[in-house]
């Protein structure tokens, strides 16, 4: 399935509102103690709330675009099969 400029542009603007949505709960979670590397644990039970593959991926970027640790949510995607 080819994405046309219009599609692209749309999912980059979702991202950016759930990255807004999600802001708070990301500071939170970075201004913890890091139990894990990068609170990959937090962001793993953040991801793992979603079956969907490519949903996960999307919130995935809304979190590093929040400003979560980029390696965590990596790490955190990568352990939820995404």
């Amino acid at each position: 399935m080819t994405t046309t400029k219009e599609q692209k542009s749309s999912l980059q603007e979702a991202i950016a509102d759930l990255a807004k949505d999600l802001q708070q709960d990301v500071q939170e979670i970075e201004a913890k103690p890091e139990t894990t590397k990068g609170h990959y644990g937090f962001y793993l039970g953040l991801l793992s709330q979603w079956k969907n593959k490519e949903v996960r991926k999307v919130v995935a970027l809304a979190l590093i675009q929040a400003g979560a640790n980029e390696e965590g949510v990596r790490s955190a995607l990568e352990l939820a099969g995404g």
